[in-house]
């Protein structure tokens, strides 16, 4: 019996506005290796730009609109702004906390620009991404408070709380770094396959992999989680592939 077309590979979590000029060529090039892009929003300034990739490459390119917790502080008014976005985009993102940027207590402007977004994606029934660098528990203390469709924890690292992540049937992404992260690759090995993603972050460069960026480094991302798995490649693809189905339903 032939075996159909092998599952598409998606890179969950993407910033192709911050390609500028060659985000069409990274959207190209995606579309060459058949593989599709869910793109983030950081602000309202990118806002717009994410939307018309996704407008211009509809088969390729999912449009997750947010605001970045780095702009937590100078966002004051842009949820208003970005409302007629939200309504048309396929989800909420990239939000949440990083103690990095600001401060991330109770009343922060962080804190109340996270819980404003999560709120919408919950009135919207929008699926969510979620950034929560340095303020895991934070994060899920907010997410676990509302019904929300569908939610991924976009990079997390914190492999304590990895139980709080996976009891709610939420979902875990993998970047490039769990290619010589042994931490990474401990989260992968706890994480049910059912509840992955795979992404590249681009354009983030990463110095252990001599400086690579982008969606073309995906591939290689579902390969080690294959490992980690015990699963052929194919088999791991196509498991990520059933995910994507279910993150969107």
């Amino acid at each position: 019996m032939a075996s159909g077309p092998p599952a598409p590979l998606t890179d969950a979590h993407v910033h192709l506005p911050a390609y500028a000029d060659a985000a069409r060529d990274v959207v190209a090039s995606a579309q060459s290796r058949g593989m599709r892009l869910v793109s983030v929003s950081v602000s309202a300034v990118d806002a717009a730009p994410n939307f018309r990739l996704r407008e211009e490459n509809p088969s390729t390119v999912r449009c997750f609109i947010g605001i970045h917790p780095s702009e937590a502080v100078a966002a004051r008014g842009d949820i208003e702004k970005l409302a007629p976005m939200w309504e048309r985009a396929d989800g909420v993102g990239e939000v949440g906390l990083d103690p990095k940027y600001s401060e991330v207590s109770p009343g922060s402007a962080q804190m109340e620009l996270f819980k404003a977004q999560v709120e919408l994606a919950e009135r919207l029934r929008k699926p969510l991404q979620v950034h929560s660098r340095g303020a895991e528990d934070a994060c899920l203390d907010v997410v676990e408070g509302h019904a929300l469709p569908s939610l991924l924890m976009h990079w997390f690292e914190a492999e304590e709380s990895v139980g709080r992540v996976i009891s709610r049937g939420s979902f875990v992404s993998f970047g490039p770094a769990i290619l010589y992260s042994k931490k990474l690759l401990r989260i992968a090995k706890k994480c049910p396959p059912e509840l992955a993603f795979v992404e590249s972050d681009g354009p983030v460069a990463f110095t252990g992999l001599g400086g690579a960026e982008g969606p073309g480094l995906v591939p290689s991302v579902a390969f080690k989680l294959a490992e980690a798995w015990g699963k052929s490649f194919d088999e791991a693809v196509s498991q990520l592939s059933l995910n994507e189905k279910k993150f969107f339903r």
